[in-house]
This record gives C-alpha cells, sequence and structure tokens, in this order.
C-alpha cells in the first residue's frame, strides 16, 4: 500500500484528489491537511511514503513547508495550477508534478513512478526551490540518473546531444552525464535561456562554448572541446543573426 497525505488549502482541490485516489486499491489516505503550519507536526506522527503537496499556499507555501524537514522521509508529488514559471523551475529541478485539475490518468501514472523508485526528492533539490522566485530562476539544473540525481550549473553545459529518448550532457570540464530525457525536454526547460540554441535535430548548444563557424549549406559549429556539430540549413540565418560581424 501506498501511505499518502494530501496538503493543499483549497478544500474542494482536497475533495477531488481524495476521490481519485479512491479508486485506486493501492492506496491509503493517511490524512489530509489544509493548514500548512500544521503539516509537519502530522507528517512526522504519521510518516506516510507520499506527500501530494500544493506549492501555493498561504502561511507556508510548498517548497517552505518542505524546508522544515532536516531529512526528507517520503516522496513528494507537487500539485498545481498551470504556471509557466512554476513549472519550469520544477522541471529543472527534476520534480514531479500534476498540474490541476488532475487527471486520474496521470495521478495513476505518478503513483507507478513512486512504485518503480523513479521519483526523486531530496533536501539539495529543495534547498534550490526555496530561492524560487518570480525574478530569479535556478542555475542549477538536477539530471535524474541511474545512480540518483546530479546537480551541474547550467553555464557549465557545452551542449546536448540526443541519443534516441536518452540525452548525453557534455560538461565544460570534459565530463558528460547519460540522461534518460529526451532533447525536447531539455530544449522546453531552457527555453528562455539565451545561452541555448537548437542547432540541429540532435543538438542543443550553449553559444558560449563555440569557436568557430564553418561556412556550408547549413554549416559546421566547433566548440570549445573540438567536437563538431551540424547547423541545420534552416537554422543557419537565425544563428547568424545572434552575432555581430566585423
Amino acid at each position: 500500500m501506498i501511505k499518502v497525505i494530501i496538503v493543499d488549502d483549497e478544500k474542494h482541490a482536497i475533495i477531488t484528489l481524495k476521490h481519485l485516489l479512491q479508486k485506486f486499491e493501492d492506496v491509503e489516505i493517511l490524512d489530509t491537511i489544509q493548514d500548512s503550519s500544521k503539516a509537519k507536526a502530522i507528517i512526522d506522527e504519521k510518516k506516510p511514503d507520499l506527500l501530494l503537496l500544493d506549492i501555493e499556499m498561504p502561511i507556508l507555501n510548498g517548497f517552505e513547508l518542505l524546508q522544515q524537514f532536516e531529512d526528507l522521509h517520503f516522496k513528494v508529488i507537487f500539485t498545481t495550477a498551470y504556471d509557466q514559471y512554476a513549472i519550469k523551475a520544477l522541471k529543472i529541478n527534476a520534480l514531479d508534478y500534476l498540474l490541476k485539475p488532475i487527471d486520474s490518468d496521470e495521478l495513476r501514472n505518478a503513483l507507478d513512478k513512486y512504485l518503480t523508485n523513479d521519483i526523486f526528492t531530496s533536501s539539495e533539490q529543495i534547498a534550490q526551490l526555496s530561492q524560487f522566485n518570480i525574478s530569479q530562476m535556478s542555475e542549477t539544473l538536477a539530471l535524474s540518473t541511474h545512480k540518483g540525481l546530479v546537480f551541474i550549473k547550467i553555464k557549465d553545459i557545452m551542449y546536448f546531444e540526443a541519443d534516441g529518448s536518452y540525452t548525453h550532457v557534455f560538461m565544460n570540464d570534459g565530463y558528460q552525464h547519460l540522461v534518460s530525457k529526451s532533447l525536447s525536454n531539455f530544449e522546453e526547460v531552457l527555453q528562455d535561456n539565451p545561452l541555448f540554441f537548437r542547432s540541429h535535430k540532435s543538438n542543443l548548444v550553449n553559444l558560449n562554448f563555440i569557436k568557430q563557424y564553418i561556412r556550408g549549406e547549413g554549416g559546421e559549429l566547433i566548440m570549445q572541446n573540438d567536437k563538431s556539430i551540424v547547423l541545420s540549413r534552416n537554422k543557419k540565418q537565425e544563428f547568424l543573426n545572434l552575432f555581430k560581424k566585423i
């Protein structure tokens, strides 16, 4: 059985989520909490496996509540109304979330991820998100690898390279990570970051690490590690327009 606690300041949201969870025979709802200031004591007492946690709440938001715990002895799935900024922060930190109104199939998929240990929640992630505000985006990317979470600085990523449904993340220090996410996932997370440019269907590059452009039908980008990356013909002009030329 998955022992669940729901924390949400909106009563109707709790009622809806309870109704959906009660359809699943492998879920036990330990409690529901509307007042986030009382949540820690209840969570410590009842020891859930999984917390379904709203982000925007009065008194303590979801991130502030989690910061009260020295160690997270449970997994977390955030629930949130659709907000592009909040979703991007969650994606950057490799955290699981459900968009309101919550879909029954998506909820089931999230529970199945818990059962297969594909949900990570760490104190480091929550510390990162404690800085979360409307004026400053996190500078750290949490990569979900087979070993767990790896935290890297976004500015130190040289380029991404697609490998089917996986992505290789090449770092400025020569290290690389293999992540079970498609390149389009990274492009979506970093779409507002001016450093990154989708040069080809297989590559997303950090403009700061391009050493040379070689002319051609589309052309080639030579990275600081001497890797040659194809520039798609339909991306050529967009790329050249990014730079002032003498």
